[in-house]
């Protein structure tokens, strides 16, 4: 037996939630997944130490060790986007206006209460007046908090029928849907993934496109307009994009990613679900056409906001908000602010 009595008993924390029933199909999932990894070169050893990596990760960096970088980004009409960069996993979105907040991801579960104390401590309230939750995929740190939010939150029926699921993996077949399935249950649980079951949908009838994208549905905050774009389903199926043009914001999700602006720490973390999996996108060429056309679009917006004295701000699923360059590649708009827990 691969997962051995010591490994179940250091994971144990990690899957309290589980029923027994369920960790019964966990401890069999990951039994195949090392078989198959350990095919593909990875030894059982190194494949479990990644599994108990990402609880030992999440653990550290949660409550007084949590930290972050962030951008504070000035908008028009006394709106502020304040982008953080959480310590494991996707960025957290959280538009400061007069009318109340907007969340664009959530981050993972075991983060939420840190990033509700970080936000009090840069003087930007609470999340109490939350009016509005756009989570853009299935992924845990994309959507893992939305269940503590105040509102419903808003995602695509395919990200909820894949959350569902129980796998990533849902609607794309790859032949590794083992592997997807062990990946997402220990994801999902050791971050304390929280989703309400009733959520709200977005339309998924094309009005339009951008380039090779369905333009599917349109949400308005503040006196924004966001255009929601469908994917093609590269890095998950169910995931979205949004452009919002007057303020020039273009949130790619994961299909795009400034790797560059990750610390050391969370690159390393960032590297552990293409590990276990083999690739974090459930169709690698789907995800290069989609980085290759999400950029060739950005650069004729970025033009646009050029005649306008402005430039188009690229928000990466990970990474620094960023601009193109002369060459065409992804710099950080300005420089990350660093917080952690300690320092307040």
């Amino acid at each position: 037996m691969m997962l051995d009595t010591d490994f179940l008993e250091r994971i144990a924390p990690y899957i309290e939630p589980l029923t027994a029933e369920e960790r019964a199909e966990y401890i069999a999932e990951g039994e195949v997944s090392v078989q198959i990894r350990e095919g593909e070169g990875i030894t059982p050893k190194d494949y479990l130490q990644l599994v108990e990596n990402i609880g030992l990760y999440l653990g550290k960096t949660s409550g007084e060790g949590f930290e972050s970088n962030y951008q504070t980004i000035q908008l028009s009409n006394g709106k502020t986007l304040l982008v953080i960069q959480l310590p494991g996993g996707g960025n957290l979105n959280v538009f400061l206006t007069p009318e109340g907040k907007m969340i664009l991801d959530t981050g993972y579960g075991c983060y939420y209460k840190d990033c509700e104390r970080m936000i009090k401590a840069l003087n930007a309230g609470d999340f109490s007046d939350v009016k509005f939750v756009v989570c853009t995929h299935g992924d845990a740190d994309h959507c893992g908090a939305s269940g503590y939010f105040p509102v419903t939150p808003v995602m695509h029926p395919v990200t909820k029928a894949l959350l569902e699921s129980g796998t990533r993996g849902y609607a794309s077949p790859n032949g590794r849907e083992i592997l997807e399935k062990f990946y997402t249950t220990t994801i999902n649980t050791y971050s304390r993934m929280n989703v309400p079951e009733t959520v709200e949908y977005c339309k998924t009838e094309p009005v339009g496109t951008r380039g090779l994208f369905p333009v599917i549905d349109s949400f308005s905050f503040a006196d924004m307009q966001f255009e929601v774009w469908a994917s093609l389903g590269g890095h998950i199926a169910g995931q979205i994009f949004l452009y919002e043009p007057n303020e020039g914001l273009l949130f790619t999700s994961d299909a795009l990613l400034n790797f560059a602006t990750l610390s050391k720490a969370r690159a390393d973390y960032s590297s552990i679900a293409d590990s276990m999996i083999g690739s974090v996108n459930v169709n690698s060429e789907t995800a290069r056409i989609e980085r290759r056309e999400l950029l060739r679009i950005a650069k004729e917006f970025d033009e646009l906001q050029k005649a306008a004295g402005k430039r188009l701000l690229i928000c990466c699923g990970h990474g620094a908000v960023s601009i193109l360059d002369e060459k065409g590649m992804l710099s950080p708009y300005s420089e990350p602010l660093y917080y952690a827990a300690d320092s307040c």
